[in-house]
C-alpha cells in the first residue's frame, strides 16, 4: 500500500511557534527522528524558509505578529497556484488571541500544553495524508504527461502521413512537391485573414496540399501527356476531383475529411462554370474556394515542363480579372491584402535545390 512506501520522518516540517513551546516541540520531533525541520519565531523568517524548503507540514502556534488567518493569506500570496501544505495548529485556548477561522487552513489542532503521544499520533496521520496526496498528484501528472506525449507523437505521425499523401499526388505529374506545401501555407494565410482561428487555419495548412490526391487514379498516358488534353482525355482528367474525394472521405480524421471537401470542390468556379458539379457562389464549399485561389496562383507562378513561370504581377492581375467569375470576390480582396505574406511564403518554400533535397529525403523516410 502507499502508506508503506512513505517515510514520514523524512518530511519537511516548518515550525512557526513562540519561544515557550519551540524548544519542547523541536526536541520532541528530534527524538522521534523527524530530522528535516526548520524553526521560525517570526513571519519574515517563516516565509523565507517556506520558499526554500516547500514544507510538507507546518506546525503553527499563533505568535505576536501573526494569526492563523494572516499566515494562510501570506503563504497563498507566495504562490496562488499551489495548494497550501496542511497546518497543524497548537492552540493555546487561554491566550488572548482572535478566534480560529475554520477556513484558514488548519487541518488539525491540539491544545497546549501538548501531550507528546497525542501530538505524534496526529502529526503522523497528517503527514501520511499529505504525502499520499502528493504521491497521487505526482502519479496523475506523470500519467497525463505520458498521454499528452503519446497524443502528440500520434498526431505528428498522422500529419506526416497526410503530408506524404499530398506529395505523392504532386510527384505524379511534376518535378516538385513544394507546390503542395505552398498551397497549404497560402490557404492557411487566407483563412487567418478572413478570421478563422488558429486551429481551423492549421487544418487547412495540412488538408489543402491533398487537393490533387485524386491524380493518383488518372492514367499516366493522360496525366503525363506533354500537350493539351482533348475531348475524352479532359473528361478523364477531371475525374481526379471525385477520385480524391472517394479516397479521403473514408477517414474519420478531421483533416482528411476536410481534404475530401477540398478535393471535390477546388475546381468549381464562382460563376458556375467549373467542375465536377457546376456549383456556383456560396454553394461551393469555403475550403474549396480558398484553395482554388492558392492553387491557381502557385500553378501560374511556377515553371512546369510545358510552360514558363508567370511573374507574380501577371498572376495577380489574372486573379483580379477572374473576380466574380472563377474566384470568390471577397477572397480575392483578402488575397490582395495578404500578398506580401503570400510572396514571403513563395520565397521561403521555393523550388530551389535545398528544398527539393529536403522534400525527397522527407518522402523517403
Amino acid at each position: 500500500m502507499i502508506n508503506d512506501l512513505l517515510d514520514v520522518t523524512e518530511a519537511n516540517i516548518l515550525l512557526i511557534i513562540g519561544d515557550e513551546q519551540l524548544s519542547s516541540v523541536g526536541d520532541l520531533l528530534s527524538r522521534n527522528h523527524y530530522g528535516n525541520t526548520r524553526q521560525a519565531k517570526d513571519v519574515k523568517t517563516a516565509l523565507e524558509f517556506y520558499r526554500s524548503i516547500r514544507p510538507d507540514l507546518i506546525i503553527f502556534s499563533p505568535i505576536l505578529d501573526c494569526t492563523l488567518d494572516n499566515l494562510a493569506t501570506d503563504l497563498q500570496a507566495l504562490d496562488s497556484n499551489e495548494a497550501l501544505p496542511p497546518i497543524f495548529l497548537i492552540n493555546n485556548k487561554h491566550a488572548d488571541i482572535p478566534a480560529i477561522s475554520i477556513n484558514a487552513g488548519a487541518k488539525d489542532f491540539i491544545n497546549s500544553p501538548v501531550d507528546p503521544e497525542e501530538f505524534l499520533y496526529r502529526l503522523h496521520h497528517l503527514l501520511i495524508n499529505e504525502l499520499s496526496r502528493q504521491e497521487s498528484v505526482s502519479y496523475t501528472k506523470t500519467i497525463l504527461d505520458t498521454i499528452q506525449q503519446r497524443n502528440e507523437e500520434l498526431q505528428e505521425s498522422q500529419l506526416e502521413i497526410i503530408e506524404c499523401l499530398g506529395y505523392a499526388a504532386e510527384f505524379r505529374d511534376s518535378e516538385t512537391g513544394m507546390h503542395t506545401i505552398r498551397v497549404g501555407y497560402y490557404s492557411a494565410c487566407l483563412a487567418k485573414a478572413m478570421g478563422m482561428n488558429d486551429k481551423e487555419a492549421e487544418r487547412l495548412l495540412y488538408s489543402a496540399p491533398m487537393h490533387d490526391v485524386g491524380k493518383i487514379g488518372i492514367p499516366d498516358a493522360i496525366l503525363l501527356k506533354p500537350g493539351r488534353l482533348e475531348g475524352e482525355e479532359w473528361e478523364i482528367m477531371k475525374r481526379h476531383t471525385s477520385i480524391g474525394e472517394q479516397i479521403l472521405k473514408r477517414s474519420k480524421n478531421k483533416v482528411l475529411q476536410q481534404a475530401a471537401l477540398i478535393a471535390i470542390s477546388h475546381h468549381e468556379k464562382w460563376d458556375g462554370t467549373g467542375y465536377p458539379g457546376g456549383l456556383s457562389g456560396d454553394d461551393i464549399h469555403l475550403y474549396g474556394r480558398i484553395v482554388a485561389i492558392a492553387d491557381v496562383f502557385d500553378a501560374l507562378t511556377m515553371e512546369r515542363p510545358y510552360k514558363k513561370a508567370w511573374s507574380i504581377a501577371r498572376a495577380v492581375s489574372l486573379i483580379n480579372e477572374e473576380t466574380g467569375k472563377h474566384f470568390d470576390p471577397t477572397l480575392v480582396e483578402l488575397f490582395n491584402k495578404c500578398l506580401p505574406d503570400i510572396i514571403k511564403i513563395k520565397e521561403t518554400y521555393s523550388d530551389d535545390h535545398s528544398n527539393g533535397t529536403f522534400l525527397n529525403e522527407y518522402v523517403s523516410l
